[in-house]
């Protein structure tokens, strides 16, 4: 049945005409509906909820729906855009806590609506902002898991400024045209809803806030045999919640991937303009993945028995976004996730502390000594990065090379959990704004940019990186 639904829908959209990335004054409304990959929620070393491809159960249930408004116009010669843009999405989702066990087949609802305003930049490159509102409800009240914990409804509510830039970026060796979007969204207000009172006895209702987050999200709208087909990712990131009757609600990060589906059509009051201000004339940007290895320190050395320190687990990535201010200086900003660094221990095992761990709730110097249960502490480590990019060009034999700098500073935010194992799990969280600076090497082919790099980003746990980047030049 779902299957003949989504058919349907692709057919009622195939009906309409394709967006084009020609300026139009006038109105634009635009449907569409989306499928989701990967959905990932967790709280560090907790709990996590997983849906699409992650989930345990009923992987494909899941299916969103578009609905954006657009009104273009030119205001002092400048072309501007007031945008109302809305989403609905459902999925199914299972759970796991280190505490609680497991459940499956959990039903949830995510809401956003944004209003927004921009202007050109540039012909290719356009910035938006204004607010925004993310609504989600998870369906857990007479839910039991595989250990007999009673499940709740939640209700999580954030509003958001968001900051975007759309982005003329057309692909050549692919005869693709399409829009680039990155977005930074800095949370201003955040409530958490925990439904406990239908269980009845002590058990009341919660309230919880949540002011202090972000979101990152990236898509490309590539316009493709009259269709719009629009891979997305996001990543969100909140801090830990006020404390309500002894209850906390603890950091936690979001990612999701997925791919929209639109069509779009303009009203009969439209026509093309071609002769609109801008404030840059130049156009030279580039966007780029980074695979990063990463030394996060861990602040405990000297392990003994069975314990063991990895400052290395696994990789990271970075998604790079930048545009040439000179021939000499690139602009950067990029979303870094580091990879983890981790500590095992069995009961009897010791370490020492250079005096950061847990807060400084130990000097110096201190040994830990490992409890019967043996512990697992965990670092994760993500941040924003902006900053600038000198840079020298030089050819040896044939080959054009560019030598650069690194330098700017990073919003990061880091999560230190310590897991006692089978029974609990404390979260002490980091976050600031330090320098990062760096030093690298890169070639071009084409629109194609190559390079390596070393980073070294400051941090309560500094992280010290090697870098691969491939980056597109529109």
């Amino acid at each position: 049945m779902k299957k003949i639904f989504i058919f349907t829908l692709i057919s009622f959209f195939a009906s309409f005409g394709a967006l084009t990335a020609n300026e139009k004054t006038g109105s634009q409304h635009e449907y569409g509906f989306s499928i989701l990959g990967s959905y990932e929620y967790e709280e560090t070393q907790f709990m996590h909820l997983r849906g699409g491809s992650q989930a345990e159960s009923n992987k494909f249930e899941n299916l969103g729906f578009i609905y954006n408004y657009k009104n273009s116009f030119l205001n002092n010669g400048y072309f501007t855009e007031f945008e109302f843009d809305n989403s609905y999405q459902f999925m199914n989702q299972s759970y796991w806590s280190n505490t609680t066990g497991t459940m499956k087949d959990i039903d949830v609802d995510i809401f956003n609506s944004r209003l927004l305003y921009g202007f050109n930049i540039s012909d290719k490159l356009m910035l938006k902002s204004g607010l925004g509102y993310r609504y989600l409800y998870h369906y857990w009240q007479n839910r039991v898991s595989t250990t007999g914990g009673k499940g709740y409804d939640r209700e999580q509510d954030y509003t958001y400024i968001p900051i975007i830039a759309e982005l003329k970026a057309p692909i050549p060796e692919l005869s693709v045209d399409g829009i680039l979007k990155i977005e930074f969204d800095q949370v201003i207000a955040g409530q958490n809803n925990s439904y406990l009172g239908y269980l009845g006895g002590a058990n009341k209702d919660l309230e919880f806030t949540n002011d202090d987050g972000y979101i990152w999200k990236v898509s490309y709208a590539a316009n493709i045999s009259n269709y719009v087909i629009e891979p997305y990712y996001e990543f969100m990131s909140i801090e830990e919640s006020t404390v309500t009757n002894s209850s906390q609600e603890p950091s936690n990060t979001t990612k999701e991937i997925g791919v929209r589906f639109k069509t779009a059509f303009y009203t009969s009051n439209t026509s093309d303009v071609s002769n609109y201000k801008t404030f840059l004339n130049d156009d030279n940007y580039y966007f780029g993945i980074q695979l990063l290895k990463s030394e996060v320190e861990l602040g405990l050395y000297a392990p003994t028995g069975t314990a063991k320190i990895d400052e290395e687990v696994g990789y990271g990535y970075s998604l790079v976004s930048g545009t040439g201010l000179t021939d000499f200086i690139d602009l950067e900003f990029a979303f870094n996730q580091f990879n983890q660094s981790q500590l095992s221990c069995n009961n009897g095992d010791t370490i020492k502390t250079d005096g950061r761990y847990n807060n400084g709730a130990n000097d110096p110097g201190d040994t830990l000594t490992c409890g019967s249960d043996g512990i697992q502490v965990v670092i994760e480590s993500y941040s924003t990065a902006f900053g600038i990019k000198p840079k020298y060009e030089y050819s040896v034999n044939g080959l054009d090379l560019a030598l650069n700098l690194n330098v700017g500073y990073h919003r990061w935010d880091q999560s230190e959990a310590t897991v006692t194992a089978g029974s609990s799990t404390s979260v002490v969280d980091h976050t600031g704004m330090d320098p990062y600076y760096g030093i690298g090497i890169s070639t071009s082919y084409d629109n194609f940019d190559l390079s390596v790099s070393y980073l070294d980003h400051d941090m309560f746990y500094d992280a010290k990186s090697l870098g691969a980047s491939l980056n597109y030049k529109f």
